[in-house]
């Protein structure tokens, strides 16, 4: 899965979610804009995200359900 952000302001850096639970931290490099997640061994309908977080606040992407 694929997420990408942009300000102003920077720098944007953003969180994963899977099922609502934080997949990384805003530090990681995972939350670097852009970001690929990839999902090994999923063996159950999950639903993801990604926030993209800056000095102005967050957004929060569409959900998308891998089955």
């Amino acid at each position: 899965l694929r997420c990408s952000a942009r300000g102003p302001p920077e720098p944007v850096r953003l969180l994963w979610l899977r099922d609502g639970t934080p997949q990384n931290g805003l530090g990681d490099p995972l939350g670097r804009s852009p970001s690929t997640l990839r999902v090994a061994g999923l063996n159950r309908s999950s639903s993801f995200s990604c926030e993209a977080h800056n000095d102005r606040g967050v957004t929060t992407s569409r959900t998308a359900t891998v089955t």
